[in-house]
């Protein structure tokens, strides 16, 4: 049963990623027609501007649980790297306990609470013409603390169910 919940979290982060590499295509592409609509046709858009911005975001926030699954994040490797395996894993359930988990918690509370007020007030762009209904990009930050909850619990029953 835990080897098939962990098969489960990793297609979903595996699908997660490739929808997050997709935006940055996509937001390659935005900015690309945003520029020659400005410079060359002398047309400028608020809400597309917006909408890159929006995309942005959206592709790190999507990116850094697949990130964390990738073991690609920042870090300090000065004794890291010279540890052998057994001893790096366990550094990093550590640091999932310690320092992942609050982020999480913290994510998931606050990044409800500025959701739903910013959807209670229907709220919108600041700028003229620009996008409404911001809390559709809000809602990605607790997207991701969900992301990284499903991310951890992934890691911690990895730790647990190895047999080496």
């Amino acid at each position: 049963m835990t080897r098939f919940l962990i098969k489960i979290l990793n297609i979903f982060s595996e699908k997660i990623g490739r929808i997050s590499s997709l935006l940055v295509l996509f937001l390659i592409l935005l900015v690309s027609v945003s520029v020659i609509l400005r410079y060359i046709f002398s047309i400028g858009f608020i809400w597309i501007q917006d909408l890159y911005i929006w995309i942005h975001a959206i592709f790190i926030l999507l990116g850094i649980s697949y990130t964390l699954k990738m073991d690609n994040h920042v870090r300090i490797d000065l004794l890291y790297r010279n540890f052998n395996k057994k001893k790096r894993n366990l550094i990093n359930l550590i640091g999932l306990i310690i320092f992942a988990i609050p982020l999480t918690y913290i994510l998931l509370v606050n990044g409800l609470d500025y959701f739903t007020r910013s959807y209670n007030l229907n709220e919108g762009s600041k700028e003229s013409g620009g996008l409404p209904n911001i809390y559709i990009l809000k809602f990605f930050i607790f997207f991701l603390g969900i992301l990284l909850l499903l991310e951890i619990c992934r890691q911690i029953l990895s730790f647990f169910s190895k047999d080496d």
